[in-house]
């Protein structure tokens, strides 16, 4: 059993992170973005390429599920909006053409949420969870699904490419999907330990038990989530009431042409 705080090596988590930073600056640079767009999406990939890399990854392969658990928030829920944030329009638009009528229809909200809500679910199903532990490279695979339908999650939400989702609609987005995927963090604090591959760790970190350490793991994820996805519809509504002020100046200035003519 290695120690809780040595380091892992997930070398194709830091080449596909690499990767997209070096393509990414290099579009940065042509378009003479902001500073902040920088931030965010370097920020998405030091959060993806910390989470693999790092002890976090050995306490979650070797000890707890509760940080395996924070491993899949912080790649799914963390990462991708800050990825997604950091594009510029013209970023996104480029994207979008290039993925073309596929990539048009699966981030249409209403295929996008159930298939994040699908591969929510399915990859937190105790066999799939316990098959993936014990071979890595289907970790990996594991990983770069939640990496994927994060992504896929969070792009109605921020992106206006394909297509402009209204904020309205946006909104509804984000509370469906809060109460639809809610039930599995429930699950996780109330049942009895779904993950035999915990269960039969024989070195436990911190006296923790299996049953509690998976409804910690159960907590953080609702915790999490009401969290993130509460920022979310936080922003949303700014950006809602922005519209309207701009929706009502438009009027008026309307109303003040008509007056003079």
């Amino acid at each position: 059993m290695p120690s809780p705080w040595s380091f892992t090596f997930e070398p194709l988590f830091l080449l596909l992170g690499a990767t997209a930073l070096v393509a990414y600056v290099r579009a940065w640079r042509r378009e003479q973005a902001g500073a902040l767009r920088l931030v965010a999406f370097s920020a998405g990939i030091l959060l993806v390429a910390g989470a693999l890399n790092s002890p976090l990854e050995t306490i979650a392969v070797h000890y707890l599920v509760l940080f395996h658990l924070l491993q899949n928030v912080i790649v799914a829920d963390w990462a991708p909006p800050l990825l997604i944030a950091g594009l510029t329009p013209a970023m996104r638009s480029a994207i979008a053409a290039r993925g073309g009528t596929p990539f048009a229809f699966v981030t249409r909200p209403a295929i996008a949420l159930p298939v994040w809500l699908v591969g929510w679910y399915a990859i937190h199903l105790g066999g799939v969870y316990d098959f993936a532990l014990r071979h890595p490279a289907l970790l990996n695979v594991e990983h770069l699904l939640m990496i994927g339908i994060g992504l896929l999650f969070w792009w109605p939400i921020i992106a206006d490419e394909p297509r402009s989702v209204p904020t309205l609609g946006r909104i509804a987005y984000v509370f469906a999907a809060f109460v639809l995927s809610a039930f599995l963090g429930l699950a996780l604090t109330f049942a009895p330990p779904l993950y035999g591959y915990y269960e039969g760790l024989h070195e436990r970190l911190w006296g923790i038990s299996a049953a509690k350490d998976q409804n910690l793991g159960g907590i953080l994820m609702s915790t999490e989530q009401a969290l993130v996805l509460f920022a979310a519809v936080v922003w949303l509504l700014v950006r809602l009431f922005r519209e309207e002020d701009e929706r009502e100046r438009l009027l008026q200035a309307q109303h003040r042409a008509q007056g003079l003519l």
